[in-house]
């Protein structure tokens, strides 16, 4: 039997784009599950992609985790309830939601999107 050998299209990355509620921003910031830290890839204010996960969370588990925001003033390091949407085990990518979006959460993550557009770095 021969192996499929499929490449991902045009048309799937739309169709990964369109599950997305809100644009995603690459500004830089940093995650923490358990005591691990890992690059965020993206994020907006409902949700964050990691980058670099070989935990133990899967799709529909929850955990809690701390996002270190590189950004000036308060609320720039926040905890947060997070339920698990997808792993993709090829790139390692972990797709989380912010369950439910905490308002300090929201707030910080809106202020520093608002500081990256200004410098030209989101």
């Amino acid at each position: 039997m021969s192996q499929s050998t499929t490449q991902p299209t045009a048309q799937s990355t739309v169709k990964a784009d369109e599950r997305r509620r809100a644009p995603r921003a690459t500004a830089p910031m940093t995650a923490v599950v358990g005591t691990t830290p890992y690059t965020i890839d993206d994020w907006n204010a409902l949700g964050i992609k990691i980058v670099g996960y070989y935990g133990n969370l899967k799709p529909n588990d929850r955990a809690e985790m701390r996002v270190l925001v590189p950004t000036a003033g308060p609320g720039a390091l926040f905890n947060a309830r997070i339920s698990v949407r997808r792993y993709d085990p090829d790139t390692a990518a972990l797709t989380l939601l912010f369950d439910p979006a905490e308002p300090v959460a929201t707030t910080t993550l809106n202020r520093y999107l608002h500081e990256m557009v200004a410098q030209g770095c989101a």
